[in-house]
């Protein structure tokens, strides 16, 4: 057996518990960026479903007052419509 044969033998186990340290650093770093990329896209998904729930609750809105409005031409450009815009129009 040769000096460098003996040398590399005996920093086997060390090299196996450093390269064994040195994964378990790795894989703590990396379930702590996915834990913080996971709650930053939930949050960023909850914003955007916030921000579409508002637009579509605006949304909503406006075409309910679009179509009372359509409703009240259509009313108005009825003939009993116009009898009562007539007869109201006398009242006042």
């Amino acid at each position: 057996m040769s000096k460098p044969f003996c040398a590399l033998a005996g920093v086997g186990p060390y090299a196996i518990a450093k390269a064994n340290e040195v994964y378990e650093d790795m894989a703590l770093r990396g379930r702590r960026l996915v834990g913080r990329m996971t709650r930053e896209a939930a949050q960023e998904f909850q914003e955007t479903a916030h921000e579409l729930e508002d637009l579509s609750r605006t949304a909503r809105r406006t075409q309910e007052m679009e179509e009372r409005e359509k409703a009240r031409e259509t009313a108005a450009q009825t003939p009993a419509g116009q009898a009562r815009g007539r007869t109201a129009a006398t009242r006042a």
